[in-house]
């Protein structure tokens, strides 16, 4: 993972790490070549088919075509489950192992909230 230094007030500097960008996750999850990698891109970025069409200097018809052949590579049947794949793949964790929540009893506090959770039967007379 890249890194980079971060300057804090006081002269001293950290080295964090840098999330990696859009295309460098698609390359991690799966192998595209660089004109669909920058198509997906584009596309996530808000482009519309026509406008990632300008941008790669090819025809609306092509970038049809490349985003039916990814669907096909996917077993999807239409651009919202096209997403919902892609994005599935490139999901990166903000943390390496995270811890599961305590999930509170019915009337003990809800962590951070203070407020007990509603009992689960109702109380008798109520």
């Amino acid at each position: 993972m890249r890194r980079s230094s971060l300057r804090i007030p006081g002269g001293e500097q950290r080295s964090v790490p840098v999330r990696p960008t859009l295309e460098e996750r698609l390359a991690a999850v799966m192998p595209l070549d660089e004109r669909q990698r920058k198509l997906v891109a584009l596309l996530l970025a808000g482009h519309t088919d026509a406008s990632a069409a300008g941008r790669l200097g090819v025809s609306p018809r092509t970038v049809t075509n490349i985003l039916r052949s990814l669907m096909d590579r996917l077993g999807v049947d239409n651009r919202f489950q096209l997403g919902v794949a892609i994005g599935s793949r490139m999901r990166v964790p903000d943390r390496p192992n995270p811890r599961p929540r305590p999930v509170p009893l019915p009337g003990e506090p809800m962590p951070g909230f203070g407020v007990p959770m509603p009992s689960a039967r109702r109380e008798a007379g109520a």
